[in-house]
């Protein structure tokens, strides 16, 4: 053989040992930071269907409650889970007027922003009385707290309010009943 035409040994025939070490460590934190960013994405998708699940329970109880259906349930603190719909592990709890939610109660309990603007004592100061006594209320403010489990550091609690008649979420009084039929036989 011709020695022109010998391939000529490179200073560089192959990597070095520290740039294959480099190149490991480079694709090592690659794939570590790909693997944290798609499950921070399985959670905050997972959080997000929690969400829209809660929201849809929550509509559909405020639905029941406008239609009639738990009036006798309302007349207490009333709590309930979604079992019927196949959402065991989701919870409800109802309050009405200016009650609030039992965590609410405690002073140890962190203000959220829901809480802060809808129990504001403050708000309701213009809110006056006739002279005659009490105001009879057309409307009531019925809320609902939708819970769920919760997943890493998200909220696992929705609140949803919403005004009805006051006659579909406690009922005709049995004593406007009386007097209208007590009137009618006169």
């Amino acid at each position: 053989m011709d020695a022109s035409r010998r391939p000529r040994s490179s200073a560089r025939a192959g990597f070095t040992l520290a740039e294959v070490a480099v190149t490991i460590v480079i694709v090592g934190v690659s794939l570590t930071l790909v693997m944290q960013a798609l499950n921070g994405a399985k959670f905050a998708s997972a959080h997000t269907r929690n969400l829209k699940l809660a929201r849809d329970l929550g509509l559909l109880t405020l639905g029941e409650i406008e239609a009639g259906l738990y009036q006798e349930e309302l007349r207490d603190h009333f709590f309930g889970t979604y079992a019927e719909q196949d959402h065991e592990e989701f919870g409800f709890e109802i309050v009405l007027g200016d009650e609030v939610f039992e965590d609410m109660e405690s002073e140890e309990y962190e203000y959220s922003a829901y809480y802060s603007r809808f129990n504001d004592p403050d708000r309701y100061d213009d809110d006056e009385d006739d002279e005659e006594g009490e105001v009879e209320e057309a409307f009531e403010k019925v809320r609902i707290r939708v819970t769920f489990p919760k997943i890493g550091e998200y909220e696992n609690q929705l609140t949803l309010e919403q005004w009805m008649p006051w006659d579909q979420v406690y009922g005709d009084d049995e004593e406007d009943e009386a007097d209208a039929l007590g009137g009618a036989g006169e």
